[in-house]
């Protein structure tokens, strides 16, 4: 099954990479499923472009199965782009296993001598020992907020989970939706049971990703459960919405889940971040648990023939620089790790004040560590829940899940 993903489309992946072939040779590709920062990649890229003579040119591919195709059947092809995004976890490690990929140990060298990055930054990007990657964004996944309608209820952040349902009813009763959450670009649905599932049974929640739990066991039930309750109590927004960050600043809801990342996206829209909205990490429902948060690395590649070109390593070593950092920050509210560039925004810098206090622990995101051939048909499923977000539906895709990850286990023995 794995071959034949690499395999499939892979004249239209050669198609797509000689498509760049007008380029001048100081334009760099650079290739992502980003399309909501196409704008934000390109400051960066006509910065880099000023800087040193390299100029950074954006490619969006949409949605990220299209453009986990592209890039798989251009590697089947042997023609990878040569500087593009991806993920971590066990897509990365089945992406580094074709051997198309080049190892950045040399560049990580010097970024860590610099004192612009931390070694556990580097870490997020290391397979097998070598790193294979440079950050993009290093995000974690919060709950931002809208002040004034908290301000107007009376309400502070909560720190118990009894305190977000006791905020989440005070909204409602005043007409006001408490959370934001869709369905758009379709892969958004496991954002809600990803966290739920950190909420009340985080171990649970790492067993899903090696088969050790069940989609359909008890602990998953109860988080479908506890997820249809709360649809039922009219705590969500319309799931169908392609706007998600702009209804957000819209008011359309009170509360926000979403990566750091999104601050920029909401800024954009219209409210100001530490003005107009805080943010904070989701509490516990079982308050014995340690503090936790998702934290997503944003990975960017460079392919083995990528690496040997002048070009796309200077394109790269600018990205990274304070210089690169700075722009990239400032234009989409993104942190990339460098710890020399300015502090992106506020909720950055209160998220990481707040996970020193509370000795909060990361988790990796449900869509990196998932086994990538899977990736895809769950998500569709866990966004038919939020379609129609009943528990007679949840059991019919808590099979269906199952289903699919017993299969893939099964044919890994």
């Amino acid at each position: 099954m794995q071959s034949r993903q690499w395999i499939t489309g892979a004249l239209a992946g050669v198609a797509m990479v000689l498509g760049i072939s007008g380029a001048s040779a100081a334009d760099v590709p650079l290739y992502h499923d980003k399309g909501f920062w196409s704008q934000q990649f390109q400051v960066v890229g006509d910065a880099a472009g000023e800087k040193t003579g390299v100029r950074i040119v954006q490619n969006s591919y949409a949605p990220p199965e299209q453009y986990k195709a592209f890039v798989q059947s251009s590697i089947a092809s042997g023609s990878p782009p040569d500087l593009f995004t991806w993920w971590t976890g066990q897509t990365m490690n089945e992406l580094v296993a074709t051997g198309q990929v080049a190892p950045l140990d040399d560049v990580w060298e010097k970024l860590v001598a610099s004192g612009e990055y931390d070694q556990s930054t580097q870490d997020l990007f290391k397979v097998d020992g070598k790193t294979y990657a440079v950050p993009f964004s290093v995000a974690r996944w919060v709950v931002l907020y809208n002040k004034k309608m908290f301000a107007d209820q009376g309400l502070s952040e909560p720190k118990t989970w009894e305190e977000l349902m006791a905020a989440a009813d005070k909204l409602k009763a005043a007409g006001i939706t408490p959370f934001n959450a869709t369905v758009q670009e379709g892969w958004r649905g496991f954002i809600w049971f990803s966290e739920l599932m950190i909420r009340t049974d985080p171990e649970a929640y790492k067993g899903l990703f090696n088969g050790t739990v069940a989609y359909d066991s008890p602990a998953v039930e109860k988080v479908f459960q506890l997820w249809s309750d709360m649809y039922a109590k009219g705590y969500f927004t319309d799931p169908r919405s392609n706007e998600e960050p702009q209804d957000f600043a819209r008011g359309k809801a009170a509360m926000y889940l979403i990566g750091e990342w999104g601050e920029g996206l909401v800024d954009a829209a219209g409210l100001k971040p530490d003005a107009d909205f805080g943010a904070f990490i989701m509490p516990n429902m079982d308050p014995k648990l340690p503090s936790a948060v998702v934290v997503e690395a944003g990975p960017m590649v460079v392919s083995v023939a990528g690496k040997e070109k002048p070009d796309i390593m200077t394109a790269l070593n600018f990205w990274t620089s304070v210089d690169g950092a700075n722009v990239w920050s400032k234009a989409s509210g993104n942190f990339i790790g460098n710890t020399k560039a300015d502090a992106p925004n506020p909720t950055v810098a209160k998220i990481s004040a707040d996970m020193k206090t509370n000795n909060t622990v990361a988790m990796q995101r449900w869509w990196e560590a998932v086994p990538p051939d899977l990736q895809g048909e769950l998500v569709a499923e866990l966004n038919g829940f939020l379609l129609n977000p009943t528990m007679d539906n949840a059991k019919m895709i808590m099979g269906r899940m199952q289903a699919l990850n017993a299969d893939y286990w099964e044919a890994k023995q």
